[in-house]
């Protein structure tokens, strides 16, 4: 009798004290479109809040007294309100969120892993709008990444401030993440861009600097992370064809084609909608490009009727399709859970060298074409779940399947399973404190022609990474945010194993009310991949050799910068300047050499290798300003950066092989460069512009991009030597000897768009790329497009 009735007292005691708190509820919506923002942040303190249901609806329970409550999501400007709270009072607040497209305080989440203002970040973040994406017919990431300040690619390679040259696209030095996980090939460490989903793009993340600690080996300078969107309460459906050709190059005796120029067509679509508690997205794309390098030159003695159109050249045609279904748990509050999958078929070809600068300069060199039948899939689970104390806790795993089938015998396939448990904890430590740990870990196993330089010489290799990380994140006085983090990393590949500790620390100090300087420092280790440990191939006359003695490179990175906000009249934005320096040691360069005894037969022992070539350092700055104003009807959009770099060997006379031939000349950076005058280091573009800009008013859209690169000013010496060479028995005529002479400047890129909206649901736009027909090339031996024309019809339904 006595527990019935103290039990009794407790729970009167309880639902007395809950008789005493207040409750604020409400509804969050976007301002612009009235839609309900589902899982919006609504928070009274470190770690205290909740999160919005499917109907944008939240319900906080609190104790009498003061609070400022802090409302945020993904792509939204933080609102915050504060409210005094009676004993027992019902309080609705109903908030509108505005989208903070170029603001400071537009909200990225790749550089600590929770949600941050771009000014309080520690290091440099670029982020690309998806309208970019969709304006500008882009059907390739590689082509939206052309337009993000600092970063080029070549030949697949993502380059971010110079901090990579030429490797034939194996090894990046570039961690690619799609949704937080990463999407390079496991073998060889390669992103397919064309893999990458566009559909339903929420915004493309870039970091710039070491982020080893945080998204692990790959990440040595920067990480591009492309966010896919959740729907939203209203369905969406979008479908956009297009059809497009390349014009006659402006060097007119390499137009290879007679009458009919090459043309491109594509298709994509996706839909998105909730339905109750669970969020669905489908979507797929399909493309048909003829390409714009020709076949291989075909002598006119054999029995080619037509010789301009026997052979292969280059062409891309692929089929793609991805879903996302996430489950948001009913009786569980903060529990969601779903699945994720993309997969592609593919058709395309790649073009090692081009024939020569003169009217092969859009031909292959023959034997340098590698065909290819691609099939790629990824199945990716996940739970998340925010606890009402305010963790976060998530699981996500990744299945990644490539089956590459070459011809050349260059064959090969590999499956990767990639899984992170990752706990983030808001606290009050003296001011706000976000602490994010996590552990990882990735298993590749690996089946391939093209890697049987392996010990057993049978092309089977696996590798394993295991890891754990800690990061801490801390304001201090509201007006500095302090960010330090360690991570420690095991890698296996066969029979070789190596262990690193990275750390990074930074700070940003909010001088004034829109102006954040910062400072930050990284360490970055990167584990050589299977493929540059392994590879054993031939592209035409030109061997690919293994090096199983491949060691890990480390680096150590700086930055100091500035960020300011603006507002002139209806013009608003922030500017960034920051100055940067990363140092490497044990550098790996893919390498042109005589790695072989020479022979007839092996076309003198010639050859590419993967090699610690000693140190290097990049020096440099980066200048980006990005707007956005509302002129009357007038609408602009604006994001712009110049970035120039000093990339040089800091060893230029250290040894690091010994050519095969007998009393030649030992390996250097010096006794191996074209130019060496200077320590640029090979296959670098240092000076980089981008500039976009959009305009739209009604009915009416235009834009205009301006890409500008610079010229190479070094590479491997033999290039030259073997193109100007008397000997027919070692020779390769590219005419790469005059190109280096004559390109000593740079090229400057002009896109422009223009479109109209022909109802409320339909668009047609016309765009032009390369719209002065430049001849040019990021890489000397390949040449880049000529100006193509393209039609664009968009349906949104």
């Amino acid at each position: 009798m006595k527990s019935v009735l103290l039990a009794g007292l407790m729970l009167a005691g309880v639902a007395s004290v809950q008789a005493q708190d207040a409750v604020v509820k409400g509804v969050v919506t976007d301002a612009k479109t009235k839609e309900t923002v589902i899982g919006a942040s609504v928070v009274h303190g470190p770690g205290k809040g909740v999160a919005t249901e499917v109907d944008g609806t939240y319900n906080l329970r609190l104790p009498a007294g003061d609070y400022e409550l802090a409302f945020s999501s993904m792509g939204y400007i933080t609102y915050r309100e504060k409210v005094t709270l009676a004993a027992g009072e019902t309080r609705t607040l109903n908030v509108a969120l505005n989208v903070a497209s170029a603001q400071l305080d537009m909200v990225v989440v790749t550089a600590g892993r929770f949600e941050q203002r771009v000014g309080e970040v520690t290091q440099s973040v670029s982020v690309l709008r998806p309208d970019i994406v969709l304006n500008k017919n882009i059907v390739s990431m590689d082509q939206a990444l052309d337009q993000v300040p600092g970063v080029v690619i070549i030949d697949e390679d993502p380059q971010i401030r110079a901090g990579s040259g030429f490797s034939y696209g194996a090894g990046s030095r570039v961690q690619v993440m799609l949704d937080d996980m990463p999407v390079l090939s496991g073998d060889i460490g390669r992103p397919n861009w064309s893999f990458l989903p566009l559909e339903n793009l929420e915004q493309i993340e870039v970091i710039k600097g070491a982020s080893s600690v945080l998204y692990g080996s790959a990440a040595l300078s920067g990480v591009i992370n492309v966010r896919t969107a959740y729907p939203r309460s209203t369905p969406k459906t979008r479908a956009t064809m297009f059809v497009g050709m390349y014009d006659t190059p402006g060097h007119a005796p390499a137009r290879w084609w007679s009458s009919n120029a090459p043309v491109m067509s594509g298709a994509n679509f996706f839909h998105s909608r909730q339905i109750g508690n669970f969020d669905l997205v489908v979507g797929g794309n399909a493309v048909a490009d003829a390409g714009y390098i020709g076949p291989e030159t075909v002598p006119l003695d054999t029995l080619a009727r037509d010789p301009l159109r026997v052979g292969e050249g280059g062409y891309d045609q692929r089929v793609r399709f991805n879903t996302s279904m996430r489950w948001r748990h009913r009786k569980i509050s903060g529990l969601n859970y779903g699945i994720a999958a993309n997969a592609m078929k593919s058709r395309a070809t790649s073009v090692f060298v081009w024939e020569d600068t003169d009217r092969g300069m859009y031909r292959p060199e023959r034997g340098t074409v590698t065909r290819t039948l691609g099939t790629q899939y990824f199945i990716d689970p996940f739970v998340n779940y925010y606890s009402p104390s305010g963790t976060k806790h998530t699981l996500r795993g990744r299945y990644f399947r490539q089956i590459f089938d070459n011809n050349n015998e260059q064959s090969n396939s590999n499956a990767s399973m990639f899984g992170e448990y990752q706990i983030q904890q808001e606290a009050e430590l003296f001011g706000r404190t976000v602490f994010t740990g996590g552990i990882s870990g990735l298993q590749v196993n690996s089946n391939s022609e093209l890697y049987r330089g392996n010990p057993e010489g049978n092309g089977r290799s696996s590798s394993t990474n295991v890891a754990a990380y800690l990061q801490m994140d801390k304001k201090i006085i509201e007006k500095i945010a302090l960010s330090a983090g360690v991570r420690y990393e095991r890698f296996t590949v066969n029979e070789y194993e190596a262990s690193q500790p990275v750390f990074r620390a930074g700070a940003t100090y909010q001088v004034l009310e829109a102006t954040f300087l910062r400072a930050s420092y990284g360490q970055g280790f990167r584990f050589p991949t299977i493929g540059e440990r392994y590879i054993t191939t031939n592209v035409g006359v030109l061997a690919v050799f293994p090096n199983p003695e491949l060691r890990a490179e480390r680096s150590t990175n700086i930055e100091a910068g500035i960020k300011q906000g603006f507002k002139l009249g209806p013009f608003m934005g922030y500017m960034d300047a920051v100055f940067f320096q990363q140092d490497f040691e044990d550098y790996v360069e893919f390498t042109f050499g005589q790695w072989v005894t020479p022979t007839l037969q092996n076309n003198g022992g010639l050859g590419f290798k993967s090699v610690n070539t000693g140190g290097a350092r990049v020096t440099g700055y980066e200048l980006e300003l990005v707007g956005k104003a509302e002129f009357g009807k007038w609408n602009v959009a604006t994001l712009m950066g110049f970035t120039n770099t000093l990339p040089i060997s800091t060893t230029p006379d250290y040894v690091y092989a010994t050519p095969a031939f007998s009393g030649s000349t030992p390996y250097s950076y010096n006794s191996t460069s074209y130019d060496p005058s200077e320590n640029i280091l090979k296959f670098r573009v240092q000076t980089l512009f981008r500039a976009d800009l959009q305009v739209e008013r009604g009915r009416l859209m235009a834009g205009v991009s301006v890409r500008y690169n610079s010229h190479v000013r070094n590479l491997d010496r033999i290039f030259v030597d073997l193109d100007e060479s008397p000997s027919q028995a070692f020779r390769l005529q590219t005419g790469v000897s005059e190109w280096m002479k004559t390109h000593r400047s740079g090229d400057t890129l002009l896109d422009v768009r223009a479109g109209v909206e022909l109802s409320e649901s339909t668009r047609m736009s016309f765009i032009v790329n390369n719209l002065t027909n430049e001849v040019y090339s990021l890489r000397p031996l390949s040449v880049e497009a000529m100006r193509t024309m393209q039609v664009q019809l968009t349906v949104n339904i």
